[in-house]
């Protein structure tokens, strides 16, 4: 692992909590930025391009299921291992009867809800044709391979944030990341 990596994330944890989203991302891509040109450059042009307010009637329809069953008091999702699973980038839905808190996340591992289909993300294509390509493998492309994963699960982050503005079922935190990250963001439903 990208010493970078570690260093930005442990950076961005307080800004992270705070629920800054935005000034993350910007942070991230700055230290994309700041390296050597790599193909995975192409990242700070793309976005996830799924509508948000389609995600927020699929995260509502997994909500009003599982609330059949028990009071949710947290919701957690995260995308696929995306770096070597080119072929198809999605994410998870899980649901919780406790809320554990941001300072350990142990509790995510035990979630109460039944299996739904995970959604397939959008719009950064040309980036999963990069992770593909040997670019990934290049011992010269270290740091920019890993600052860009950060910022996929930053920009994941943010579509999470905005689709959580339409979510009519949202009562309770969500949490979204990518798997294998402890970068985990947390949007609370509005008022």
């Amino acid at each position: 692992m990208s010493d970078l990596f570690f260093q930005l994330q442990a950076e961005l944890e307080p800004i992270l909590r705070a629920g800054d989203l935005r000034q993350c991302d910007q942070r991230i891509a700055a230290a994309l930025r700041g390296l050597p040109i790599s193909p995975f450059h192409i990242s700070l042009d793309l976005h996830f391009t799924n509508p948000p307010d389609q995600v927020a009637r699929e995260f509502d329809a997994f909500f009003r299921r599982e609330s059949q069953s028990f009071l949710i008091a947290a919701a957690y999702t995260e995308t696929n291992g995306f770096d070597i699973n080119t072929n198809r980038w999605y994410f998870d839905f899980l649901a919780y009867d406790t809320y554990g808190g941001t300072d350990d996340f142990d509790w995510l591992c035990d979630d109460c809800s039944a299996p739904w289909p995970g959604m397939t993300l959008t719009g950064m294509e040309s980036l999963q044709a990069v992770y593909a390509s040997d670019a990934f493998q290049d011992r010269s492309c270290r740091d920019a391979t890993y600052v860009t994963s950060l910022l996929v699960v930053s920009r994941f982050q943010l579509l999470i944030a905005q689709a959580s503005t339409f979510m009519r079922e949202l009562r309770f935190p969500i949490l979204s990341t990518g798997h294998d990250f402890q970068y985990i963001s947390e949007v609370r439903p509005i008022a």
